[in-house]
């Protein structure tokens, strides 16, 4: 069957069911294993940039008649601070694209829609040519840590100066990162990189974006939204631990310290955009294979006429991968951090009619030929340590190293 559009907005479109899906080279890929929801979005058959995120989440045309279900279809990213150095040319600051092809699996059936012009012959040509889009996955070669020197000493500093702010009333919160640089024998393959991620972690939210010199990618725990019609849930999502900690992670005064500043600026964000903002009294304990998180989600009624890109406005950068008050702690990240995040702990996702589902891009890694950065990051807060706080991004950080198997 095809589907085609030709009332307002004047995009062309046309959907098919297929017996499989195109899964290589795709611009921007997404996938929740658990729920076996995955797309990947090929192309662009319009874009949206710029340096406003509410802008150009405002600014989404929608086909009209799009199947029940279909993800997006608008794709796309943005950075965590609104604006990336050098380590990220290559990469859009803030990029939300209509793919020209889309694909999609959910519940083992598998879909194509494409969209813009010559909509139904691109179509056409997809379903043609399934098994020459799937190209195979090359094991990953042997990969070793490159070690920084002073790093251990750098991050003791950034500490101390965080710990001195807090205690000075500045600040409550400050999330600080890190970069784990590490090489390989020969170039990486990305999606068997992403493949091994997915396998390891089915409940994460896993993504794949392809700049002009290399790619982005990772499986992320953390939601910043999702939006369906005037109904929105957070994650709060911080606290963390070994699993072997996991019965004694909601008695730790100060993880649940940490968690419920998270908790609070989510709240007070929804408020003031929505209506029966609602969370439970007492985290979760949400467990990974390699670390445990408190989770709490928040779920809230939108006021009238407001949508995804107010949610979006109001929620990033959460006091999760921010800090709070959000303004200090970002004015202490970039004076003292020293980090080019880019698009780590940025938002990823997809947008559509009154819908969406953007995840904070964690447990993430920028991949150019035989070189890969890694990012991982621990809240800061009163009563936390230098080492303890090392010991917590090392843990983190296994999620891909483990996936990499990358040896010290």
């Amino acid at each position: 069957m095809a589907w085609v559009q030709t009332a307002r907005p004047p995009i062309a479109a046309a959907f098919s069911e297929v017996s499989r899906a195109p899964a290589g080279g795709a611009d921007l890929s997404w996938a929740h294993p658990e729920s076996g929801t995955r797309a990947a979005a090929f192309g662009a058959a319009a874009v949206r940039e710029g340096p406003s995120l509410r802008g150009a989440l405002t600014d989404l045309e929608m086909p009209a008649g799009a199947p029940a279900g279909m993800p997006g279809p608008w794709f796309g990213f943005a950075t965590f601070a609104g604006h990336a150095g050098r380590e990220w040319a290559g990469f859009p600051d803030l990029r939300f694209a209509l793919p020209s092809l889309l694909a999609w699996s959910d519940g083992g059936r598998h879909f194509l829609a494409a969209f813009g012009e010559g909509a139904q012959r691109r179509l056409d040509a997809a379903r043609t040519t399934l098994d020459d889009a799937r190209g195979s996955l090359r094991p990953n070669p042997a990969v070793r840590v490159v070690t920084a020197a002073g790093e251990r000493e750098r991050w003791n500093g950034l500490v101390s100066r965080a710990l001195a702010a807090i205690r000075a009333g500045t600040l409550e919160k400050v999330v600080l990162a890190r970069a784990i640089d590490v090489e390989a024998d020969a170039p990486l393959d990305p999606r068997a990189l992403l493949a091994a991620l997915e396998a390891r972690y089915p409940t994460c939210r896993s993504f794949l974006v392809r700049g002009s010199s290399g790619v982005f990618l990772g499986a992320t725990p953390e939601l910043l939204c999702t939006v369906d019609g005037d109904r929105v849930e957070a994650d709060a999502l911080a606290g963390s631990a070994g699993p072997d900690q996991a019965e004694t992670l909601a008695s730790n005064a100060k993880e649940v310290r940490e968690h419920r500043s998270v908790v609070d600026h989510i709240v007070r964000a929804l408020s003031a955009i929505a209506e029966r903002v609602q969370s439970p009294a007492a985290p979760r304990v949400r467990a990974l294979a390699n670390v445990v998180h408190l989770h709490t989600p928040v779920t809230a009624r939108l006021a009238p006429g407001r949508g995804v890109a107010d949610v979006v406005a109001a929620l990033h950068p959460t006091a999760a991968v921010g800090g709070a008050p959000s303004a200090a702690a970002l004015r202490f990240l970039a004076e003292h951090e020293g980090l080019d995040r880019g698009l780590y702990a940025g938002i990823v996702g997809w947008v559509g009619e009154r819908r969406a589902e953007l995840a904070v891009a964690l447990r993430s890694a920028l991949v150019r030929g035989r070189r890969a950065r890694l990012f991982v990051g621990a809240g800061i807060v009163e009563g936390s340590s230098p080492d303890a706080e090392w010991e917590e991004t090392e843990l983190k950080a296994r999620a891909l190293l483990d996936a990499l198997g990358a040896r010290p």
